[in-house]
Order: structure tokens, then sequence, then C-alpha cells
């Protein structure tokens, strides 16, 4: 009973619902850095900012809005590409290495539901 992964199946709305709870659960990690780590600008700006652009996105990816596939994409890959740089500056911290990872997972479920739409609306 060999099965291969390409037969694998996975709908459309279990990978938004992943991709919002990910993204909901960065959000909250961005909002708890600012209980945790000593205030600074970079610390507000991601706290802050990301914490509640991410909100956003996780709503709307949970509503099936398709602009959310796109600004998942970006916006997350951003935050990575700044936590990255954040971690070159001012060394190891645990909250920019977990921002990554969630970042990454996002884009990654983002980038697929965007294509398969675009892919969708080439069908049509």
């Amino acid at each position: 009973m060999n099965k291969s992964l390409s037969g694998l199946k996975i709908a459309k709305r279990d990978l938004e619902v992943a991709a919002s709870a990910v993204m909901g659960t960065a959000s909250y990690v961005h909002y708890l850095q600012l209980f945790i780590l000593s205030l600074t600008v970079p610390t507000l700006i991601a706290g802050v900012v990301f914490g509640t652009i991410y909100l956003a996105i996780s709503m709307g990816l949970a509503k099936s809005l398709k602009i959310f596939y796109l600004l998942g994409i970006v916006l997350p890959f951003l935050g990575a590409s700044l936590a990255v740089i954040r971690l070159h500056l001012y060394g190891f911290e645990v909250f920019s290495v977990i921002n990554i990872g969630l970042d990454a997972f996002v884009v990654t479920f983002c980038t697929y539901l965007f294509v398969m739409e675009r892919g969708n609306r080439n069908d049509s």
C-alpha cells in the first residue's frame, strides 16, 4: 500500500483556515512580545503594526476574501525579511525566530492559494 503524495487532495478552505489560524497566532505573538521584551522602537513597530496587520489578514483569510491571499504573501514576507534584519542587527531573539517560521508557513500557503485562484480564473 504505497500511496504517493501527488494524489493527496487538500481543500482550498482547509488551506484558508490553516493560514488564518497561523496568521492569528502570529498576531498574538507580535502583541505578546510587547509585554515580554524591553520596549524599543523596533519592538513597538513589530508588535503594534505587524500584530494589527496580521490580525486583519487572519480575519480576511477566515472570510475567504481573495485579496488577502496576496496580502498574506507580501506582508508576512516583508515581516520575515525585517525579522532577519533584526536578528542580524540585535542578535538572537526568540520572537524573531518564531515570527520567521510563522511567516514562512503563511507565505507558502497563501502563495499556493493565490496561484490556484489565478489558475481557476484563467480556466473560466
